[in-house]
Order: C-alpha cells, then sequence, then structure tokens
C-alpha cells in the first residue's frame, strides 16, 4: 500500500503558470504605484478665460521657462502660426473697416486693389503667402485709416498679436 499526499494535485506546468502570473502580477502593481507617483507630482492648471485672452501665451511661456522651450519641427510649425496671425490680423482689420459705424475708409484710395486682394485671399485654401501678400500688408498696415481701424479694435475681435505682427511686418523680419 502506498501513502501519498493528497493536498497538492496541480502538476509543475500549473504550479510554473502561477508564478509566472504572480510575478506579472507584481510587476503590474510596480508600475501603478510609479504613474501614481509621477501623477500626484504632476501640476495641473485650469485657465479660464474669453477668446485671444492669452491661455496659450501662458502656456507657451511656461513651456520656454521649464521645459527648454521648443524643438526644430514646433519652431517649423511657429512660423506657420506667426504667418497666419499676420494674414489673420490684417484680414480681420481691412474686413471691420466697412462693418464698423462709422465706417473707416482707407486713407489712400489708391490701396483699394490691396484691400481686395486681403479680403479675396481670405477664402483661399491651402493660402501661399508671397511676397505680394507681405508687400500689400506691409502697405495697408501704414495706410492711416487701417490704423485708424485698429485703433478702434475694442469694437471687434482682434487677435491679441496683432500689433506685434504688423509692426515685424513693416520691419521686415516676419516676412522671410
Amino acid at each position: 500500500m502506498t501513502m501519498g499526499c493528497l493536498g497538492n494535485s496541480k502538476t509543475e506546468d500549473q504550479r510554473n503558470e502561477e508564478k509566472a502570473q504572480r510575478e506579472a502580477n507584481k510587476k503590474i502593481e510596480k508600475q501603478l504605484q510609479k504613474d501614481k507617483q509621477i501623477y500626484r507630482a504632476t501640476h495641473r492648471l485650469l485657465l479660464l478665460g474669453a477668446g485671444e485672452s492669452g491661455k496659450s501665451t501662458i502656456v507657451k511661456q511656461m513651456r520656454i521657462l521649464h521645459v527648454n522651450g521648443f524643438h526644430a519641427d514646433e519652431k517649423k510649425r511657429k512660423i506657420q502660426d506667426i504667418k497666419n496671425n499676420i494674414k489673420e490680423a490684417i484680414e480681420t482689420i481691412v474686413g471691420a473697416m466697412n462693418t464698423l459705424v462709422p465706417p473707416v475708409p482707407l486713407a489712400n484710395p489708391e490701396n483699394q486693389f490691396r484691400l481686395e486682394y486681403i479680403l479675396n485671399s481670405a477664402n483661399q485654401k491651402n493660402f501661399e503667402f508671397t511676397q505680394e501678400f507681405y508687400e500689400h500688408t506691409t502697405i495697408l498696415w501704414q495706410d492711416d485709416g487701417v490704423k485708424a481701424c485698429y485703433e478702434r479694435s475694442n469694437e471687434y475681435q482682434l487677435i491679441d498679436c496683432a500689433h506685434y505682427t504688423s509692426e515685424q511686418t513693416l520691419e521686415g523680419t516676419l516676412v522671410k
């Protein structure tokens, strides 16, 4: 007669599988603990405000100050963003000239074709920033009527960087 222990009826493969599962579970638990610590150490900030109130600007400034700025590909995208801001600013201003009460006329009527060029470019998809666009924009920024309309920007919504982009466009630093 043979006596044996009946308490352990698992095969060697089953024991190895359970051991592997316990080790995998330990790794997952350890990773979860690390992720939890990282999450708790992360500072979150909710920025609320009206359009064009500077929420994105604050985020960008924090990134520049605390995350070593932007990568080369991000800088290239920012160049495109700046060009789009130039276009949006001049389109908004010349578009507002006729909608304000009283309307603001161009100081130099000879610039009317430039104004029409800008307004016609507003609806173009895949707009290319040609030298012609920059020339028209630069001359329009110098028109006293456009300047007067800009001075009334509290009467319509204009991107906050419009003044900066106008100065840089006039100086030729953003035209390249």
